[in-house]
Formats: C-alpha cells, structure tokens, sequence
C-alpha cells in the first residue's frame, strides 16, 4: 500500500481545500468545505467515487493510505483545529 500525501490549504476567503499532488494515476482527488474537516470529509467522499468510477471501467484503484500536512504558510484562521487526519468510519479507505 503507497502512502499518498493530502496537501490541506485554506483559502483567503477562509474556505478549505484537500488535495491530493501526485498525478501518477491518471485521476485528481480533491476535496473542498467551510472548515478542515469538512475538506477532508468531502475528500475521502471523491475518493470512494473515483474508485467507483474506475472499476466501473474494468481499472484497478490502487491501495492508497494518506497523509494529511498543511501547505506551506498555512495560516489557519482562528476558529480552525489542528490537522485532522482521521478517516470518517464511513468512508471504505485506509488511512495512516
């Protein structure tokens, strides 16, 4: 199982994106909400999409686990918590 690291940035108008920046499998995950763990959550909701979309068309998804990190600058605003990195139960991926 790869490892993949999930950038976590936060936008001017305080808006947070989950991304992940390797593009060696042909697809983008990413992942958008109000707060962190909302970005998350909707990441791991494209995640389990993306991987119904590519055995739908006889692909493999890969074994990923991720790790989640802060952009460089990361300048959470005040109501923001530390990087949540835990994977909602609802969600069939591992996680580190």
């Amino acid at each position: 199982m790869k490892t993949e690291k999930v950038i976590i940035e936060v936008s001017k108008d305080g808006l947070f994106s989950a991304f992940m920046p390797s593009n060696e499998y042909g697809f983008g995950l990413a992942g958008y909400g109000e707060t962190e763990e909302e970005a998350i959550e909707d990441f791991y909701a494209t995640v389990s999409e993306m991987k119904e979309l590519e055995e739908a068309d006889g692909r493999v998804f890969p074994e990923l686990q991720f790790k989640f990190e802060h952009a460089v600058g990361y300048a959470a605003p005040k109501t923001a918590s530390p990087c949540v990195a835990e994977k909602p139960a609802k969600y069939d991926v591992e996680e580190q």
